[in-house]
């Protein structure tokens, strides 16, 4: 309450001390009057007579906090100021109107929430002072006018969010001099500010105003305009207002700090469950991509035998579609793969300058014939610009976006294909995690049946999907955002139920030129040179070395990267070169491969993997290490990396 306030606390209010100072100085306070030390008896005589010498009325407890250096002499001298001010000013009052303002001034402190405090303080202003009309004026701090927030009144709504230059007017005055002003007639007092009345069209006669100060800050001015009853306003009413006054404008402080308060405990909040929801994917993540490259060791062991049986046998051997059928569902499990890997970032497996919209128009030639009632549209800008991508994984987004287009146009529908230049600047990048600069922007658009908001928020979850249990993974969506994000680039989603979708796809721009590439050759190249293998899983080391033998090459196997070192050790000038798997249980591909090489710096190794070629492949890559090959893979793709190694000079 305010008639309880002692100098500490005022000078707390004031901002010139902290509360953890006052409740030190109070503490020690106390123990001068407990003293029982000469030293303390001392102390206590030495700070009453430096009181005394300084003012009739100095408490000890000013003093204290003056000699312990936690205010001035200045300040000390202010606060007493304050202090005299609201004695004489409560001297003055009957006591029922002291306590029916405190009494309004903690109903006013009893809500945090701004809004309502505006409105409690205005509600009960008019009562304090028995006024027609009041307005309350926050101050804007960047433009320094009052912004009339809250007036009462007859004509209220016509003043609603008016401003007043802080040198005009009655108000302005008061924010210049930091003093409450009676009017008791406008009429005779030239800093009335006029325009007030011809715009309420409301006569006003006499004028109350006070600051709303919050310790030392000024906030903004309250005034009260005319007596209910016609008389003029009195010094009475001045002292009411001005207690009134300091009790709103602390309770509009504390409903500010609250509101600030509570928005950064919200955005705290909201950054703790980003961080639990990229923990989770992590998690995810780390299991998928586990799960992805044991896959793919199983599928090599299916795809190195069936590319040996077809080797075996011609197109006209009865076996031979079959083979060439499982073939194709190790591709679709490879894809399969490939998703899970695009979901967890796991890397991108070859990457270079590409022309988006020429892959564009690639992947719609191959979606269109699949799917006759969906009618395409495109629209490309000329010499778009070239991005680095891995052409495979832009290619398995598409082709992902235009099944979730055709899915939601069931009956047929309208897909539209754009790609254009963008510069992002650092506004629109703000709020997602890519730099600003030049990107090529995609879209595909569809007028399909839309989606509501929820399922926007989700729809780039892994495994979430709206189709019937066994007709989708989930997995599609979630790995074009993998995908997209791991090409340092921004996919987002557009869309309204009933009014179609669009996806926006954002990649950054490379100087790089485009550099036609051949198709490579499906012939089996053939070799002489020793070959050594190295990989733990038994399965692919035998079909390995029947694939190498096939091809010409004189095998050596290890079923661990300490058995490649030692055979290396021994026949290091007879191996042409060491395919290694990455992953090997004590001792992995990337520090076989180091070892090796310290034994000979020439060395020759192709890394072999059933994860992508992710930061650890890279990293091997950059080391030294001539080529990357994804399992599962064919004898004749093997062959022709191989043989890109060894004839390379």
């Amino acid at each position: 309450m305010l008639l309880k306030q002692l100098l500490g606390e005022i000078m707390t209010d004031m901002g010139f001390v902290t509360s953890e100072q006052l409740d030190e100085a109070l503490e020690k306070q106390r123990t001068l009057f407990e003293e029982k030390t000469l030293p303390e008896q001392l102390q206590r005589a030495r700070l009453i007579s430096e009181a005394r010498l300084a003012a009739d009325t100095t408490p000890l407890l000013g003093q204290i906090l003056v000699d312990m250096e936690f205010a001035t002499k200045e300040q000390l001298d202010e606060a007493l100021f304050e202090q005299e001010k609201m004695v004489e000013a409560y001297k003055s009052l009957k006591s029922e109107k002291v306590a029916a303002a405190i009494e309004i001034g903690s109903i006013v402190n009893s809500t945090l929430n701004l809004a309502e405090v505006l409105g409690l303080i205005m509600r009960y202003v008019n009562r304090v002072t028995n006024s027609m009309a009041s307005s309350l004026m926050l101050l804007d701090e960047k433009t320094g006018e009052l912004v009339l927030s809250v007036p009462t009144g007859p004509k209220a709504a016509k003043l609603t969010d008016m401003r007043i230059p802080v040198s005009e007017g009655i108000a302005g005055w008061v924010v210049e001099h930091g003093q409450p002003v009676l009017v008791p007639d406008v009429k005779k007092d030239e800093r009335f500010y006029k325009r007030v009345d011809r715009i309420s069209r409301f006569k006003t006669k006499s004028i109350v105003c006070v600051p709303l100060k919050a310790k030392t800050k000024l906030i903004g001015v309250l005034e009260v305009m005319n007596k209910v009853n016609g008389t003029a306003f009195t010094d009475e009413d001045v002292v009411l207002m001005s207690i009134f006054a300091y009790q709103a404008a602390m309770a509009i402080e504390n409903a500010r700090l609250y509101s600030e308060l509570k928005e950064r405990l919200e955005g705290e909040i909201q950054l703790q469950k980003k961080l639990s929801e990229s923990d989770k994917f992590r998690a995810l993540g780390l299991m998928a991509s586990g799960v992805a490259h044991d896959f793919n060791n199983l599928l090599m062991g299916i795809q190195g035998n069936t590319s040996l049986m077809l080797l075996d046998i011609d197109s006209s051997h009865p076996h031979h579609e079959r083979l060439k059928n499982v073939e194709q569902s190790v591709q679709t499990g490879a894809e399969l793969t490939r998703q899970l890997l695009g979901f967890t970032r796991g890397g991108k497996y070859e990457i270079k300058p590409t022309d988006l919209t020429e892959l564009m128009e690639k992947t719609s030639r191959m979606f269109a014939p699949t799917k006759k009632e969906i009618r395409i549209f495109t629209k490309y800008q000329k010499g778009i610009w070239s991005v680095k991508v891995d052409q495979a994984q832009i290619e398995q987004v598409l082709l992902n976006l235009y099944v979730n287009a055709w899915q939601a146009m069931p009956s047929g529908g309208d897909l539209y294909l754009q790609t254009q230049n963008v510069t992002l600047d650092k506004e629109f990048v703000r709020a997602i995690d890519i730099k600003p600069g030049k990107y090529v922007k995609m879209s595909v658009i569809d007028n399909g049946v839309g989606m509501d908001e929820t399922t926007q928020k989700r729809i780039f979850d892994p495994f979430f999907t709206t189709k019937e249990m066994g007709r989708g993974t989930g997995l599609g969506l979630a790995s074009a955002y993998g995908i997209i994000k791991n090409h340092g680039g921004y996919i987002n989603v557009l869309s309204e139920k009933g009014e179609g979708t669009t996806f926006n796809i954002y990649l950054p721009v490379t100087k790089e030129k485009i550099v036609e590439v051949r198709k490579p050759s499906e012939k089996l190249l053939s070799g002489k040179e020793m070959v050594l293998l190295a990989d733990d899983e038994d399965m692919i080391l035998e079909v390995g070395k029947e694939m190498l033998a096939k091809m010409g090459y004189e095998v050596l196997t290890a079923s661990s990267g300490k058995k490649a070192l030692e055979i290396y050790r021994k026949k290091k000038d007879q191996i042409g070169i060491v395919i290694l798997d990455m992953i090997m249980p004590e001792m992995g591909g990337g520090e076989t491969y180091d070892r090796m090489k310290k034994i000979n710096p020439r060395i020759r190794a192709l890394l072999s993997s059933g994860y992508s070629i992710n930061g650890q492949a890279n990293e091997i890559l950059k080391r030294g290490c001539n080529a990357f090959i994804q399992k599962p893979f064919s004898v004749t793709t093997l062959s022709l990396k191989l043989r890109e190694i060894l004839d390379k000079k």
